[in-house]
């Protein structure tokens, strides 16, 4: 059965909130109920191999009397020899595995909470299911281990090594993970609500349908990382690495991806509304379908960017740079911008009602049936571009540039052309243009006019201050 977006966000509620609610209590009681008989002490190796002998009898028949679970808590097993060990459903509750070699070893359902796993050796170990709340992976060689559903809340794995592993539906919330290595592994559905990855490596992860909301991951590196259907609102992914990921579908609301590198990833029909993009790189990412309502994208660099209906209602675009990106039928409804550059972009059929894009660059742009009605495009450069049926009614162009446009068909009713440079302008079909407006704008021979008006004088150079 397929969960989507609400049944996840609830699950995750849900369980974050328990977490929140009885994690302490549970681990206290369970520290404080420690009675093994080896709390606060070393074991000897011959020692340990008899307790791993009576364990592997009580894995196999629970009721024969010769065989007893291994409790283990607060037991010291530093540097311990563990390689290939059974300890599935032992109890290590707070004990100290510091150094110790569990490579290949099986601690499936083990209870570990606020167990010392510092730069334990754990490759090829399998950690499905177990108890590894609060407990200390800082610096652990996870390689290639399998942690399946495993509980991780608020475990400490700065530095961890969890490269090739699998932790599909892991929780992981509050867990701090700086400077891990998760490169080509599985967290396919886990949770990191509230986690920090700071410079974590995530490089060819798969994290489809991850919970990273809230999570800090600034300066990690996520190149072609597959995050389709991943949750990521109010998460911090400034100057992070990003390029080729796969984020289709991904929740980014109001997240912050301050001068995060986005080059040639997927965000096909993400939800980034109040994103901030401030800075951030999407040179020939494809965005086609998503929702950007109220993002910032201030000086961002869209370049070739697939931005097909995309949603750019009320966004800040001011310095942003769309150069030969493809927008069309986008929606800009009271976009905002200042020296937003639209040069040879295709803005066919855009939706920009009461957009305020002043001193914009649209140079050779493509902008046929563009609605454009009572949009503030003052000192904007249109030289060149196709406005063939676009709607301009109503528009402000004053001082802008127009110098060579097409604009057949184009409607220009009630439209500020106030000292409009219309300079080889092809205004000859051009719908709702008055003698006045023509008046008051720049035009010469070469600008082809209805022939119902004719060619005002010259466009004079404005007079001069005379000095008092």
């Amino acid at each position: 059965m397929t969960i989507g977006r609400s049944g996840r966000l609830l699950v995750s509620l849900f369980l974050t909130g328990l977490v929140a609610i009885g994690s302490a209590s549970v681990f206290e009681a369970s520290a404080a109920a420690c009675d093994g008989a080896y709390k606060g002490t070393a074991v000897s190796a011959k020692e340990l191999q008899a307790l791993l002998q009576s364990h592997a009898r009580w894995l196999e028949h629970p009721d024969r009397t010769d065989g007893k679970r291994a409790e283990l808590c607060r037991a010291n097993l530093s540097r311990a020899s563990l390689a290939g060990a059974n300890l599935e459903r032992a109890g290590l509750e707070g004990a100290s595995l510091r150094h110790a070699h569990l490579a290949q070893s099986s601690l499936a359902q083990t209870s570990a909470a606020g167990a010392d796993f510092t730069k334990a050796l754990l490759e090829d170990s399998n950690l499905s299911g177990a108890d590894l709340r609060r407990a200390n992976l800082s610096g652990a060689n996870l390689s290639r281990s399998i942690g399946d559903e495993a509980a991780l809340y608020n475990a400490l794995l700065a530095g961890a090594r969890l490269r090739e592993s699998s932790f599909e539906r892991a929780h992981l919330e509050g867990g701090d993970l700086t400077g891990a290595d998760l490169a080509h592994a599985d967290f396919v559905d886990a949770y990191f609500y509230g986690a920090t990855l700071h410079h974590a490596i995530l490089t060819g992860a798969d994290l489809t349908g991850a919970d990273l909301r809230r999570t800090n991951l600034t300066k990690a590196n996520a190149q072609q990382a597959n995050f389709q259907g991943a949750l990521f609102d109010h998460a911090v992914l400034d100057q992070a690495k990003f390029s080729e990921a796969d984020m289709e579908g991904a929740y980014l609301d109001e997240a912050s991806l301050r001068n995060t590198n986005l080059r040639d990833a997927i965000l096909r029909g993400a939800d980034m509304r109040y994103v901030n993009l401030a800075g951030a790189a999407l040179q020939q990412a494809d965005l086609e379908g998503a929702n950007l309502e109220g993002a910032s994208l201030v000086k961002a660099t869209l370049q070739a960017a697939k931005l097909r209906m995309v949603i750019f209602y009320q966004a800040r675009l001011d310095h942003a740079d769309f150069r030969d990106a493809h927008l069309y039928r986008a929606v800009l409804i009271g976009a905002r911008g200042q020296q937003t550059a639209f040069t040879k972009a295709d803005l066919s059929e855009i939706y920009a009602p009461k957009a305020v894009l002043p001193q914009g660059q649209f140079n050779e742009a493509k902008l046929e049936f563009a609605n454009l009605v009572a949009a503030d495009l003052a000192g904007a450069n249109f030289n060149h571009a196709d406005l063939q049926h676009a709607n301009l009614q109503e528009a402000n162009l004053q001082g802008a540039s127009l110098a060579g446009a097409d604009l057949t068909a184009a409607r220009l009713d009630s439209a500020n052309l106030q000292r409009t440079n219309l300079r080889g302008a092809n205004l000859a079909a051009a719908v709702g243009l008055t003698q006045a407006q023509l008046d008051a704008a720049c035009v010469d021979e070469q600008t082809r006019v209805p022939s119902d008006l004719h060619h005002p004088a010259p466009c004079s150079t404005a007079p001069s201050k005379k000095a008092p």
